[in-house]
């Protein structure tokens, strides 16, 4: 009778440390769920004297082994005398090493980059002057500029006009570090 009621305690420790045990998993599951998630934030602030549409566009951000996607957001712009702006916030998580800002393509057009403010998650850079436009931007055959301003002057090359802008590798590095 000792050994029965023996093997009983034991049967019912064993069963309540496997129940705490299997709680402790759970509540550190949730705790890595609820880390907050990143989202690529990007404010450009300018200034042009055509209107056109202006994009900012994130490409080939991968959605799994198979799969890509591609966002655009679009914007109308005016010619005024105070600035413009466009804030473009893409979903949580996504980020691709293809990050474009498009000047439109309807009319050749002179555009002041007043500043651009890049953010994803805790990592977040303001670009205001010339150096930074050339340290942090690569730009297309359709843009002549003067490196030492931030106004950047489009135009039609073989009856083409597509001038964009795109964020350099070292950007897209600092804002995905930890």
């Amino acid at each position: 009778m000792q050994k029965t009621y023996l093997i009983f305690i034991v049967l019912i420790s064993l069963n309540f440390s496997c129940k705490n045990s299997g709680e402790e998993q759970v509540i550190s599951q949730e705790k890595r769920e609820a880390t907050p998630s990143k989202q690529l934030s990007i404010n450009f602030n300018f200034k042009t004297n055509q209107p056109d549409v202006f994009k900012i566009m994130m490409n080939n951000i991968e959605v799994d082994n198979l799969q890509k996607k591609n966002i655009q957001i679009f914007e109308d712009v005016i010619p005024s005398t105070n600035d413009d702006a466009i804030k473009a916030d893409f979903d949580a998580n996504n980020i691709s090493n293809n990050i474009i800002i498009h000047l439109g393509n309807e009319t050749v057009k002179e555009v002041e980059v007043k500043s651009i403010l890049v953010a994803y998650g805790k990592n977040q850079l303001t670009i205001t002057s010339a150096q930074d436009l050339n340290k942090y931007f690569a730009f297309n055959k359709f843009i002549k500029r003067d490196s030492t301003t931030k106004i950047l002057e489009t135009k039609r090359v073989d009856g083409k006009h597509n001038p964009s802008f795109r964020l350099r590798r070292n950007l897209i590095n600092f804002l995905k570090k930890e």
